[in-house]
């Protein structure tokens, strides 16, 4: 059985939805959402993007290509 997780990704206004970095992948959806909470006060250029939390099992690379997200 896989073990889901959840990364933090950006999605500009143009351009296809990234994951901000390695540091944004957590093994539960409340530290997630923590962290994005911590990030949309501080450093949110929010005319230009916004975050967002996906789920995925497996590879993380492998996961992110499924997704359409930006490694």
């Amino acid at each position: 059985m896989l073990m889901r997780r959840f990364a933090i990704i950006r999605v500009p206004t143009n351009g296809p939805p990234a994951l901000i970095n390695m540091d944004s992948v957590f093994e539960s959806e409340a530290e997630a959402r923590a962290k994005l909470a911590g990030l949309e006060e501080t450093q949110l250029k929010t005319h230009h993007t916004y975050l967002d939390i996906v789920a995925f099992e497996g590879n993380l690379q492998d996961a992110m290509s499924r997704l359409g997200i930006v490694f």
